[in-house]
């Protein structure tokens, strides 16, 4: 398929249907295809721009065909994805780790599925791993793992031959690829809520439908900004506005947020950025996680990873309010559960 098509993308701009998104995932899949025209085929898509169906066909493709992970949340409950597309411009710590972390400990169920760092300094899957988590999870020991502390890591390598088709492909060519929208959305649990950070604005509402396809019923699809109103972070922000896309039973309401709206304020850019190293990246999210707030950079990191554990527990319907949720990780974060949740996961990922 992704012969047929690749002159029209290139040459017409033509969105495809889709069934022809579905198929070229399965062509990837396949691995019928030599890297130089995956390679091609990836650009081309980012160059034209992905439509709904193609976003939507592509996913459910991969969906399909990954490993399935056999765990339905309770009646009332949500079970969760929370992570970003990266390929944003303000590099930030890993922010949906940390406040998946808090969140869980709260008692919102999260499903994450991740990758190593492609685009970022510090990826979830590296994250996890320096903290003492097993990303090698089979099927039974993720369900496990969500059941007995709200939390489980899914490897996308292990779970999507997609994902491990291309991820060579996507490191040599150091640029987001259409991968970076699939990968938030292709989580093989059966999620029904989600906080999803995307790299681009004009995708927030884009991507907001394709969830909603996909069988999400509640959410959050963000984007945030810097000081000066332009975009900036695939995650809430809290140094200028964040444009969300609320998703809530089938209807979708898009609003501006602001850290007041969480009842925090507003931070220094400089502040929130990725360190150098992944020695002081881990560093951040351990000193958040144990509550140690002793600089501006400190107090402010401290508030955007609440400020995204609010926005989770919300999605899960655990607060009614962005602010309670803040209020309710806080407390997590200063009465020590989220250490002891951290310890938790790290001990049910390695039974």
């Amino acid at each position: 398929m992704i012969h047929d098509i690749l002159d029209d993308i290139i040459e017409q701009k033509r969105d495809l249907t889709y069934d022809e998104s579905y198929e070229c995932m399965n062509d990837l899949i396949g691995g019928e295809y030599p890297d130089s025209v995956v390679a091609e085929f990836l650009t081309a898509m980012r160059i034209k721009g992905e439509s709904i169906d193609e976003i939507t066909g592509l996913t459910q493709s991969m969906r399909d065909h990954a490993l399935q992970i056999d765990y339905d949340p309770a009646d009332g409950e949500y079970l969760v994805e929370s992570c970003g597309t990266g390929g944003d411009t303000l590099k930030t710590f890993n922010v949906s780790t940390t406040a998946s972390i808090i969140a869980s400990a709260a008692g919102a169920k999260i499903s994450k599925h991740g990758n190593r760092s492609v685009s970022s300094k510090f990826g979830g899957a590296d994250a996890l791993e320096a903290l003492g988590v097993n990303l090698e999870l089979t099927p039974d020991e993720v369900a496990n793992s969500i059941e007995k502390c709200n939390f489980a890591f899914i490897f996308a390598p292990i779970y999507h031959s997609a994902t491990k088709n291309v991820m060579q492909i996507r490191q040599q060519l150091k640029t987001r690829t259409i991968f970076n929208l699939l990968g938030p959305i292709s989580c093989p649990s059966h999620v029904t809520a989600r906080i999803t950070g995307v790299y681009d604005p004009d995708v927030v509402e884009d991507i907001a439908k394709v969830s909603m396809n996909l069988g999400v019923k509640r959410g959050m699809i963000v984007h945030g900004f810097d000081a000066d109103g332009n975009p900036a972070m695939d995650e809430i922000s809290n140094v200028g506005k964040t444009k969300v896309a609320f998703i809530n039973d089938g209807k979708i309401d898009v609003k501006y947020i602001t850290p007041e709206d969480f009842g925090l304020e507003y931070s220094d850019a400089e502040d929130i950025t990725a360190p150098d190293s992944a020695d002081e990246h881990l560093e951040i999210i351990k000193n958040i996680i144990s509550n140690k707030v002793e600089t501006k950079s400190d107090k402010a990191r401290m508030d955007l990873a609440l400020m995204n554990a609010a926005a989770i527990l919300y999605v899960a319907d655990k607060v009614d309010s962005l602010k309670e949720g803040v209020s309710v990780a806080r407390r997590c974060i200063e009465d020590g559960s989220a250490q002891k949740q951290l310890e938790l996961i790290v001990k049910y990922s390695n039974c």
